[in-house]
């Protein structure tokens, strides 16, 4: 959504170039500099409102996924370490894969892994 991240350095430095593109891969919610950016042409990055000239993409990928859709992706890694580290219930999820015969674990924060 434009408004954390990496992104927030270098979409102010590419932006006047025409033949530069931001692809926007997810929702962006209203009110965010991403939303700005595809309804206007322009975001506020580092309190400044900057009009963009690169070309401006949407595509609809979704980054999220309900419990169905997650076992169904997860159905192709029975064999792999599985590690969950975002969302709301990972510890719990966690617990569901492993009673269903998956190497799986949530570690909290700080927890190393290796593998």
């Amino acid at each position: 959504m434009l408004n954390g991240g990496p992104v927030v350095s270098y979409v102010p430095k590419i932006r006047t170039n025409p033949t530069n593109k931001i692809a926007m891969t997810g929702y962006q919610v209203e009110g965010t500099p991403g939303r700005e950016l595809l309804e206007r042409g322009r975001a506020e990055f580092d309190g400044r409102v900057m009009p963009v000239s690169a070309k401006v993409e949407s595509y609809d990928f979704s980054a999220h996924a309900d419990r169905d859709g997650l076992l169904d992706f997860l159905g192709n890694y029975r064999e792999s370490e599985i590690v969950l580290n975002h969302g709301d219930r990972c510890g719990a999820f966690a617990e569901e894969l492993r009673a269903d015969g998956y190497d799986a674990q949530a570690p909290e924060l700080g927890d190393v892994i290796t593998f």
